[in-house]
């Protein structure tokens, strides 16, 4: 069974080009500014913006169980992060 690692991230450095490789594969932009990513066996399979909700996946490799899975954190975090200030 692969291990899927979801984890936040903004799309500079490698992960920025990562995550442009996996906007490429559905021709869509990828999320900006602070996002999630759904990483499974290493590999980015999905992100989801956490302030515009722009969601990008990899067809072939994203399931609709983690793609909700995305929406869902990213929604618990919009409830928190103004208790931070942010």
């Amino acid at each position: 069974m692969s291990s899927t690692i979801i984890r936040g991230t903004v799309a500079e450095g490698a992960d920025g080009e990562r995550i442009r490789r996996l906007a490429a594969l559905t021709g869509s932009q990828p999320p900006e500014g602070l996002m999630l990513l759904a990483e499974v066996q290493g590999d980015p399979v999905a992100a989801i913006g956490i302030f515009d909700g722009h969601a990008i996946s990899d067809p072939d490799r994203s399931t609709f169980a983690l793609r909700m899975r995305l929406r869902l954190l990213r929604l618990q975090l919009r409830l928190t992060l103004p208790v931070f200030g942010i």
